[in-house]
């Protein structure tokens, strides 16, 4: 599961993705020279820094809106900061989704647009909510949309040069073919290297606008707090309290309490609108202890929230006060143990490729390639189905809610906790995306994202752009599978809903018929093979 502003650029990525392959089968197809692909990668890009804020403002669902019709407290709050910083005022917008969750988009400090969500402003504090739209600040201030763009070009001007060389651009003028691969190989190492030294400036620019925004509050904590509840989900609406019209929520930020705020998680016990150290403590587990935090946080543009929550700590000690929350307790055990046996089953289906292939290569030097193809068949087959056995159990019959899943360590992507979740489905899983297809389901302890798959990737477009907007409101329970990567999540097997409409993801059984067809028809061929040699 991602961030909002991380889905955001897998959009546009995806779409000029299409463009810049598509160039580049062109450009080899038609043997032109190496200057011309640098050039046209450098233009792909700008073209996606000219075009990126209006395809998003395209597929997203966005109210432009006064920032003091919806929240006076808060826009005087962004115009007293903009002053201070030196950086215009960026545009405000809203979508009306109860996923709570913010990001901000535009070419430079001068076109700079801040979106949050209807869900955001509902479940946190008003400080809270000031630490949030300044982290967006942070990212305007510090040009991190010039910044990042930039720092894309080399992963692709790297893999340029890697396809150029492949394609024998080397050997084509002359060179030595021994220069020519170390070149080749050197390009695609450098590449490599590049995307994830990407991923560690945008992480490293994470922080900075964290830093920016306890500057500018001068409350760190209210971040981390704000942090707990958006990604660990730990944020809940108060009871007997809906909220239809956006424009009350100004009414409410005049106060000096937010009521909302009151049951913003189980575990916090008093209405003191802010976050327990108990429930932040639970919630900061799994990324300190277990080593699948660290594995994630290598590919991922954003740090773990602990990590985030962290380092806040550390510059309230900076400012001279005392931090209200360290994470304090010990580890009970190490987790080594789970996280080796998840390794091995996650990359199972590998081994059973390469240990399948070897084998397939003895039985076909014998003669017999039907027995060749279905001994594969079956060492692959057999492989995916221990990796299944081990990451899917049925017995959805444990009730639990989302603080106590949240507190689990040991679950992973591979490792799961079968159960049952009963709750309002809230929102989608991407606010304002008209296709999204994933849901947001909350209970009295919080909200969790429910992924919902189906074999057929168009099947899951079609949900999200006809059937997911008709769903947010309902009451029912979600069963499924729980999971860490590394927000929670759930992988959806069906929700029931109280009118009595079932949702199915089908994705599960598909698959599992995928690998019993592999077994049954490797049989098959196996023994046809075998019987061919008699």
């Amino acid at each position: 599961m991602f961030t909002l502003f991380f889905r955001s650029v897998l959009v546009l990525t995806l779409l000029f993705g299409l463009l810049f392959g598509i160039g580049t089968a062109a450009i080899f197809y038609l043997d032109l020279p190496l200057v011309f692909a640098f050039f046209f990668a450098i233009g792909v890009i700008a073209l996606q820094y000219a075009l990126g804020p209006w395809i998003l403002e395209l597929i997203y669902k966005i109210q432009w809106k006064d920032m003091h019709s919806v929240d006076p407290v808060l826009a005087q709050f962004v115009d007293n900061a903009c002053a201070a910083k030196g950086i215009p005022v960026p545009r405000f917008g809203l979508i009306d989704d109860g996923n709570p969750n913010a990001f901000t988009f535009g070419h430079y400090p001068g076109d700079a647009r801040v979106v949050v969500t209807r869900g955001l402003i509902e479940k946190l504090s008003p400080e809270e909510l000031q630490s949030v739209v300044a982290h967006e600040l942070g990212h305007i201030a510090h040009w991190d949309f010039v910044v990042m763009t930039v720092a894309a070009i080399v992963p692709l001007l790297l893999y340029m040069l890697f396809m150029s060389l492949r394609f024998g651009g080397g050997r084509r003028r002359g060179r030595s073919g021994g220069t020519f691969a170390i070149i080749a190989i050197a390009s695609y190492i450098a590449y490599i290297l590049s995307h994830y030294i990407v991923l560690l400036l945008s992480r490293v620019r994470e922080y900075y606008a964290d830093q920016f925004a306890g500057e500018v509050t001068g409350n760190p904590e209210a971040l981390s707090t704000a942090l707990v509840k958006v990604a660990y989900g730990l944020a809940t609406e108060a009871k007997g309290e809906k909220r239809d019209n956006v424009r009350m929520l100004a009414a409410r930020t005049l106060g000096i309490f937010d009521p909302k705020s009151a049951q913003a998680l189980a575990l916090a016990g008093a209405a003191t609108g802010t976050t327990s150290i108990q429930s932040m403590e639970s919630a900061m587990k799994w990324d300190l202890w277990n080593p699948w935090g660290a594995i994630y946080e290598l590919s991922s543009s954003h740090p773990l929230a602990a990590k985030r929550i962290r380092a806040l700590e550390r510059q309230t000690k900076s400012m001279g006060k005392v931090p209200r929350f360290s994470f304090r307790l010990e580890k009970p055990e190490s987790y080594w143990d789970e996280f080796l046996v998840d390794l091995f089953a996650n990359y199972l289906p590998l081994l059973g490729a390469v240990i399948g292939g070897l084998l397939a290569v003895q039985l076909a030097a014998s003669g017999s390639v039907l027995a060749a193809a279905g001994a594969f068949l079956i060492v692959v087959s057999a492989a995916w189905w221990i990796k299944r056995w081990f990451s899917y159990n049925h017995n959805f019959e444990e009730q639990r809610t989302v603080a106590n899943l949240v507190d689990e360590v040991k679950v992973s992507a591979v490792r799961s906790i079968p159960c049952t979740l009963e709750g309002e489905i809230i929102g989608r899983g991407v606010p304002g995306l008209f296709y999204s297809e994933d849901l947001v389901l909350q209970d009295h302890t919080g909200f969790i994202t429910a992924d919902y798959r189906q074999p057929i990737r168009f099947l899951e477009f079609l949900f999200g752009w006809t059937k997911a907007d008709q769903l947010i409101g309902q009451r029912g329970k979600v069963m499924g599978w729980y999971r860490r990567a590394p927000r929670p999540y759930i992988e959806m097997r069906k929700i029931v809903l109280e009118n009595g409409e079932v949702i199915t993801s089908y994705l599960y059984p598909f698959q599992q018929f995928l690998v019993y067809l592999g077994l049954g028809l490797g049989a098959l061929l196996f023994l046809g093979g075998f019987l061919s040699l008699l």
